[in-house]
């Protein structure tokens, strides 16, 4: 990736104390060798191996600290304390922003013409995330985790690398500049004192990179406070200076250590589950061996053979040259090049079009955008790219705000089943004998409402995340806010979104039945016995909400009790739930239990937005074709249990649209206003199963 130049720019030296020593500054060819080398391997491992870590970016980002300690704590020491802020940000925004502000671009508009409508708010949250550096955590806040590229990939993901880049350069003067403070007022040297700071950060960020591995990996990935030990360890490298360098005789070997060491991460570890843990240590200790391996000047003075002279060369220097470029291309080519094929993986013929395309497109980006940018640098103030920036950043912002807010305007503006005529809409009683929807009826709601259509509860801030991560385990309770003062009955729903589905029905029921309804619901995780609650706070979650029900003490608890999957495999119940149901039922509420609900590989509502019909975006009955596991008679007694599959599935197919009205909102879920049309329907199943609830 890009960076700027740490040999160009400075502030004027002022005087600063004789004693001060800056960063050296010379130019290593064998550096701008290994930036080539890890965009090849992150490229390459993108396209042609199923989207592993290179450990690539772990270069990257080491390469960033590199060169950004050595350059601030250099103006820093040569100006007798300051950093020109309004120089350092222009040279930022000259380097940065030209060549990411067109791949967003183009990235957007094609992607607003190729993606299905559904995707299009989530595109630009992404493209607006990216372009103000904050898309690692745009993809923790949406859940999107790091993975290879397939039908449903953001195609901005590889920006949360920049992002992490991005926040670092805005954080590191501030160290800096603190680090010249420091020196002034102890009389010591800024490189001391910085290289101090700078093992500090290291360390708190390597112990909490371990830690939040172990509790949340795919956030771990993503987080700046994991990664700033790497960023920091190139830092480190860079304050070693003419230390970091080994006798004559040890170099040749180092150096090829190193490279090898760089070159096989992909090949042996699964970065995305281990990095940016300790494991994330290897490709960095090839970066040190490969520094280290250096002659005083420069690799491209070293021996013929040497790693550092190979990285010297014109091939590694010309990636090296395109390496910003060619990373933000072969992202998106790669997403666009799926989704436009309906690929699912990419094959070698299409691996080797997206890297021809990207390589072209790289290098026209560096021709006529960032040199051109580059060279106007000493004919333009520093206001210039500022006010250049600002005006990207504000129009690119406000643009993709704009265009979210009227979609989610849509969203929640959309009428409520019990807005439209029943005659038009009957949605699941369609399937009952002697009811029919009319022909011509555009189904409802709309695909972009579809998409984004969640149970109201979402919304309320009582839902808790999903995956291991702090106080993820505690219990959160939605309390009802129609609740009325005295209510006949309490029900909780609980046990995973496949219950909370049905939370609409349930709200029609409780309001004609003056009952209360509660929600305890931790996203994908089911009611299981817990094995270890200290390693999975799916677990302990578990464990917490059998308190929870004693405290609050719902007359009837309901869940989802079987799980039909989307590989064609049978219906079944988790391992441990019947216990789960057992100790629940041992605290004095009743359980029921609704049969899963049928799946698919793909979103329903991308399949409709796409041309598809009720027929073709459907799913495949699974649980039509078997027996109903919750009527096996091993189940703990006392149970109660609910199978609508009758109004969701036909003989040969569980149909996307049923009675005018869109049936899913993605692979699995029941969209609300389906939901609503269920509740006469649950109501009878309910008055035959549980008669005394009424």
């Amino acid at each position: 990736m890009r960076h700027p130049s740490p040999a160009s720019d400075h502030a004027p030296a002022l005087d600063p104390p004789a004693s001060w020593v800056a960063p050296e500054r010379r130019y290593r060819p064998e550096l701008h060798g290994l930036r080539g080398l890890a965009t090849l391997g992150v490229v390459l491992f993108h396209l042609f191996g199923a989207g592993r870590v290179s450990g690539g970016i772990d270069i990257f980002l080491a390469i960033s600290g590199f060169l950004f300690t050595a350059m601030l704590l250099r103006e820093a020491v040569e100006s007798g304390g300051t950093i020109k802020v309004g120089r350092y940000l222009a040279r930022l925004a000259r380097r940065l922003l030209p060549a990411a502000a067109l791949v967003i671009l183009v990235t957007s508009l094609a992607g607003l013409f190729v993606f299905p409508e559904t995707r299009h708010a989530q595109l630009l949250a992404e493209a607006r995330a990216s372009l103000l550096y904050f898309e690692n955590l745009e993809l923790i806040s949406s859940q999107l985790t790091y993975g290879a590229a397939g039908p449903e990939t953001s195609p901005f993901q590889h920006f949360w690398s920049l992002s992490v880049q991005g926040q670092f350069y805005l954080l590191w003067p501030l160290v800096a500049l603190a680090a010249v403070m420091i020196a002034k007022r102890l009389r010591r040297s800024p490189i001391a004192v910085m290289a101090v700071m700078t093992g500090l950060v290291v360390l708190v960020s390597f112990c909490y990179a371990a830690v939040q591995g172990q509790v949340n990996q795919d956030e771990a990935y993503l987080m700046t406070r994991t990664r700033l030990w790497e960023l920091g360890f190139g830092g480190m490298l860079a304050l070693l200076g003419s230390w970091l360098r080994l006798p004559r005789r040890l170099r040749r070997v180092a150096g090829w250590a190193g490279v090898a060491l760089i070159v096989s991460t992909g090949f042996l570890f699964d970065g995305a589950q281990l990095f940016p843990g300790p494991w994330a240590l290897w490709p960095l200790l090839g970066l040190t061996r490969v520094l280290a391996a250096a002659g005083p000047d420069g690799g491209a003075k070293d021996p013929a053979g040497s790693a550092t002279r190979v990285l010297s060369t014109r091939p590694f220097g010309w990636i090296g040259d395109h390496a910003y470029a060619l990373y933000l291309w072969h992202w998106p080519l790669l997403i666009l090049y799926l989704e436009i094929r309906d690929y699912s993986t990419l094959g070698g013929r299409g691996a080797l079009i997206v890297l021809t395309v990207s390589l072209v497109l790289a290098y026209l980006t560096r021709r006529w955008v960032e040199q051109p940018v580059c060279r106007s640098a000493s004919r333009i103030p520093p206001r210039v790219p500022l006010a250049f920036a600002a005006t990207v950043l504000l129009i690119g912002g406000a643009a993709s705000s704009f265009s979210i807010h009227q979609m989610q305007t849509q969203r929640s503006s959309a009428p409520s089943l019990a807005e439209l005529e029943q005659e038009d809409y009957p949605g699941a009683l369609a399937t009952l004998e002697g009811v029919e929807a009319p022909e011509g009826v555009e189904f409802i709601p709309d695909v972009q409402t579809l998409a984004q259509t969640r149970p109201d509860y979402y919304d309320w801030g009582c839902r808790q995340e999903f995956g291991d991560g702090e106080n993820r385990g505690e219990v959160l309770v939605c309390e009802d806010p129609d609740s009325p003062a005295e209510p006949d009955l309490t029900v909780m729903i609980t046990g995973g979104s496949h219950a909370g589905q049905w939370h609409h029905a349930w709200r029609i029921l409780a309001a004609e039945h003056n009952w209360e309804l509660l929600i305890a619901d931790k996203s994908a995780c089911l009611l299981t016995e817990p094995t270890d609650p200290e390693g999975n706070q799916c677990h302990e979650w578990n464990l917490n909400l059998l308190d929870v029900i004693t405290e609050r003490s719902p007359d009837l608890v309901f869940t989802a009790g079987s799980r039909v999957p989307n590989d064609g495999g049978p219906e079944n119940i988790e391992s441990g739930a019947p216990e789960k149901w057992q100790q629940i039922m041992d605290r004095g509420s009743e359980v029921l239990l609704m049969r899963g609900t049928p799946r698919r590989e793909d979103s329903v509502a991308d399949c409709l937005a796409e041309g598809g019909d009720a027929q073709s975006c459907g799913m495949d009955p699974v649980s039509d074709q078997q027996d109903n596991p919750l009527t096996a008679p091993d189940l703990p007694g006392g149970l109660y249990t609910l199978d609508m599959t009758e109004h969701l599935c036909e003989e040969q197919v569980c149909p996307a649209v049923i009675g005018n009205v869109a049936v899913y909102y993605d692979k699995s879920h029941l969209s609300n206003h389906y939901i609503e049309s269920l509740a006469p329907l649950l109501k009878d199943q309910l008055r035959e199963e549980m008669p005394h609830l009424f």
